[in-house]
């Protein structure tokens, strides 16, 4: 059997297990150097899992096999050199003892086939986790929302160090908010199905037009029953487009500019997390890092998949129980999430937009705790001598603010929005659009002697 020293080995961290593995007994069959070495039958080794892992075989698809195209990736010695980084002397014996090693004498076959194999990378690694994912998800509903331990070790390796994480454009997933930023200012509509309601709004709209207070509010996509957030769009067009109104409501729209400092996390750029530059696939913490990856770029899907109303219980279950991980980080200070919006993907303008949900600690607006109306509004102008009305909005905001601070016990964070007074508009839904994706309905005729179709 031949040895190998550390030295002859360009890749770090297998250069480092072969010199772990080295024997005084042995030289290098490769060099003149005197350094212990390892069997060659070890550095095997180590490329076996490394292919079982993180490559899958290309050489026996349909059209290598049939249509007799060559393989997509690298033959068998050109990926063990791109791993090893060893003489060509080294190479050679290191592809005969795998070939060795792969055959079985029982049925005379080779794992990987008996012509040269090519391999190429996995496209996935994220099964594991999704196995995690599901298991937590039946835990979280069948077991326990609240200290859960299955659910606590889940997200710690899932967000334990997202801010760290890279994409693939060398940046973090986690983006600015506020001035001089992509986010700098938010949308953020309500529906209202009667003129009193609308009335009443206008007459504190910081308020009325930000988050619930603590309490009030309805359990969303991010946030559970009565627990603030502000839900926000890029835009006013996607704003308007989430809150899904029914036809004869009014719906208020109103930009909120962000006048703190926020982190968010993007959740699409979850699906372009990379492994670190130096990632060696001999170290055992590849694997579970290639995994995670993997299971980021599934985890961006599923949390912004839309959401059946029926279900919608059961699914926001897991993506509240995520966002109030990411609220609460331990190591990062995250302060909402944006992802895409699902009611105006590609819409008809050809534009699409981002949601942005803040979780409580910014999802407080300047003066929407303050007591008393801020403002007068009146909805209607009437004609001074006729009986005509003409539906005119206005606004009269009042030059002091009231003095009684409208606070429930608790946590009461630093206001990062204010409302923008000049920006809000009243929408009144006169119809809803519907794209759809139509498929007709085949008809089929029963043969007299048929009693179900096959």
């Amino acid at each position: 059997m031949s040895h190998i020293c550390p030295t002859c080995i360009g890749e770090p961290v297998l250069q480092r297990l072969v010199a772990a593995a080295a024997s005084a007994a042995h030289t290098c069959d490769y060099c003149d150097g005197e350094l212990p070495a390892a069997e060659v039958w070890f550095v095997a080794q180590k490329c076996d899992e490394v292919l079982a892992t993180f490559y899958e075989l290309s050489s026996q698809t349909m059209a290598v096999v049939h249509f007799d195209r060559t393989p997509v990736g690298e033959d068998l010695e050109t990926t063990i050199q791109q791993l090893v980084q060893v003489p060509q002397a080294a190479l050679e014996d290191i592809v005969e003892t795998l070939q060795f090693m792969w055959y079985d004498r029982d049925s005379e076959d080779y794992r990987y086939g008996d012509d040269d194999p090519w391999f190429v990378l996995r496209t996935s690694m994220e099964a594991p986790l999704s196995e995690d994912w599901a298991a937590m998800e039946s835990s979280l509903r069948g077991e326990a929302r609240y200290l859960n331990p299955k659910v606590d070790r889940f997200m710690e390796l899932v967000f334990g160090e997202i801010a760290n994480d890279i994409t693939i454009n060398g940046g973090s997933v986690l983006v600015d908010a506020g001035s001089g930023s992509t986010y700098n200012a938010l949308y953020r509509a309500r529906v209202f199905q009667s003129e009193k309601g609308l009335n009443e709004a206008l007459q504190h709209p910081e308020r009325f037009l930000g988050a619930p207070p603590a309490g009030i509010g309805a359990g969303g996509r991010m946030n559970a029953a009565g627990q603030p957030a502000f839900y926000g769009a890029s835009d006013a067009r996607t704003t308007l487009a989430e809150v899904r109104p029914p036809v004869g409501s009014w719906v208020v729209v109103a930009k909120f500019s962000v006048v703190r400092p926020l982190k968010l996390l993007d959740l699409t750029l979850l699906g372009q997390v990379q492994l670190r530059e130096q990632a060696s696939l001999f170290d055992v913490s590849t694997k579970t890092a290639a995994q995670r990856r993997d299971f980021l770029r599934a985890l961006s899907e599923k949390m912004t998949a839309p959401v059946m109303p029926d279900s919608q219980d059961r699914n926001y279950l897991i993506t509240q129980v995520v966002a109030d991980y990411l609220a609460t980080h331990r190591r990062a200070s995250i302060d909402g999430i944006v992802y895409p919006s699902v009611q105006r993907n590609s819409d008809a303008h050809g534009a699409s937009g981002a949601n942005i949900v803040l979780f409580h600690k910014a999802a407080t607006a300047i003066d929407a705790d303050t007591g008393g109306a801020t403002a007068q509004a009146e909805l209607w102008e009437y004609e001074e001598d006729g009986p005509q009305q003409y539906f005119r909005p206005t606004i009269l905001y009042r030059p002091d603010k009231p003095q009684i601070i409208f606070r429930q016990p608790g946590f009461h964070p630093e206001p990062a929005l204010q409302l923008i007074r000049d920006s809000i508009q009243i929408h009144r839904v006169q119809s809803i659009d519907i794209r759809t994706d139509v498929t007709d309905v085949e008809v089929l005729s029963l043969h007299p002697h048929h009693t179900k179709l096959a």
